[in-house]
């Protein structure tokens, strides 16, 4: 179940806004949100949530959301006949579509039936106690990753390794272990982290335990604060077992080295499979792993109104340096310090205007100098523009 296209007729402040979740009539299965604090990325996932929510509590939406189901979905349901009324039920966001008889009909012959789940920005890391080998977690339509369902993690990786050693019974108790640890390390392996699942606790706890490339050894509760962000957010995702669902992240870059934010898009993309993954995010790290087509630029008017811009409207972000994404899309004037790039502009303009044999320029230039250093590259086109007016000014002296 992917969504292809949402209107937001009135929700906390959007109003009459289409969102096109497609390219080339294909429904995208990574949405990247952009714009400016205030702009509505977050509310946008919120208001997908909203909507879902209504809908399981008998509610109809004033919001619109058009989906795209799976052959496998679209089967499953006509299998439990009449298709065309539940899916015009969930589509115009009837009451109880999600309660009705006939869903609860349908559920039981899912085999994997989609899932919405949001994990929102702010998250309270709550310590960690225990684990418990019997973690089972029952269907949910709606998953919200939040202190709840973290704390279910280490019962959740005990209970992985219980189930797999009942499925391979020729396996030791260790080669299990290094099994679920080497899936688990997997989802990571493209960051190329120094903190590795490596084993369990051996008291009553049942705790996992990391460790370094020093052989430092950590608890779950001692994970540095991008370290729990990478390692919780990402197992609470995979816990719930995504299949064709609806993944909503807003701010996945929170805490993490920009080393990690060029890459956590294809570490949630290995999570599951045939998952849609919308991201609301500020990173330009971001923007730089994804192609143009994926990005929803969000945009306020001069009336305050909130308007979208797709990637035809905008440079290609894919690749890109960060200073070039932070100007062409996210419409940052410059990615310097902002004195320091009036400072270049005023340089720049003396060397221009040919002021630059007097005291002042000379104070200025000296400082932009012992500030960008000698490699800059700004800096380096002043100078060759300088030398250029210096040897036309002296050809001109010789002449007269």
């Amino acid at each position: 179940m992917k969504i292809k296209n949402l209107h937001i007729k009135e929700y906390n402040g959007l109003e009459n806004l289409d969102i096109n979740f497609e390219s080339e009539r294909k429904v995208l299965d990574l949405v990247v949100l952009v714009g400016i604090n205030g702009s509505g990325k977050t509310r946008v996932l919120e208001s997908v949530l909203d909507f879902f929510y209504k809908i399981e509590m008998f509610y109809k939406s004033q919001n619109k959301i058009e989906l795209f189901y799976e052959e496998i979905e679209n089967e499953s349901i006509k299998t439990a006949g009449n298709i065309d009324v539940f899916y015009n039920e969930l589509k115009n966001g009837a009451k109880g579509a999600f309660l009705s008889p006939k869903y609860l009909e349908i559920k039981k012959i899912l085999k994997k039936f989609p899932k919405i789940i949001y994990v929102p920005t702010e998250i309270n890391f709550q310590k960690v106690q225990k684990a418990q080998t019997n973690l089972k977690k029952e269907y949910s339509f709606i998953n919200i990753v939040d202190s709840y369902e973290i704390k279910d993690i280490p019962s959740y990786i005990a209970t992985r390794i219980s189930k797999v050693a009942n499925e391979e019974e020729n396996l030791t108790m260790g080669q299990v272990r290094k099994k679920v640890f080497a899936e688990i390390n997997g989802i990571f392996e493209i960051l190329e982290l120094d903190v590795k699942l490596s084993e369990i606790s051996k008291d009553e706890n049942s705790m996992p335990i990391f460790t370094d490339s020093s052989g430092k050894k950590f608890g779950i509760n001692e994970l540095s604060s991008g370290e729990k962000q990478l390692f919780l957010r990402t197992l609470a995702i995979k816990m719930l077992e995504p299949e064709n669902s609806i993944i909503m992240i807003d701010e996945p870059e929170l805490s993490l080295h920009p080393k990690w934010q060029q890459k956590i898009v294809d570490v949630y993309r290995k999570i599951g499979r045939n998952n849609q993954i919308i991201l609301a995010t500020h990173s330009p790290h971001i923007l730089g792993s994804v192609e143009k087509e994926n990005i929803i630029l969000l945009e306020k008017n001069e009336n305050g109104i909130v308007k979208v811009k797709t990637g035809d409207e905008f440079g290609n972000s894919y690749g890109q340096t960060t200073g070039r994404i932070l100007e062409d899309i996210m419409g940052l004037e410059t990615d310097r310090n902002p004195s320091v790039n009036n400072l270049l502009n005023l340089v720049k303009e003396m060397v221009k205007n040919g002021n630059y044999e007097n005291s002042e320029f000379k104070e200025k230039y000296t400082k932009i100098k012992d500030i960008l250093g000698e490699d800059d590259r700004d800096l380096f086109l002043v100078d060759m523009d300088l030398q250029i007016k210096k040897g036309r000014k002296n050809a001109e002296s010789k002449q007269n």
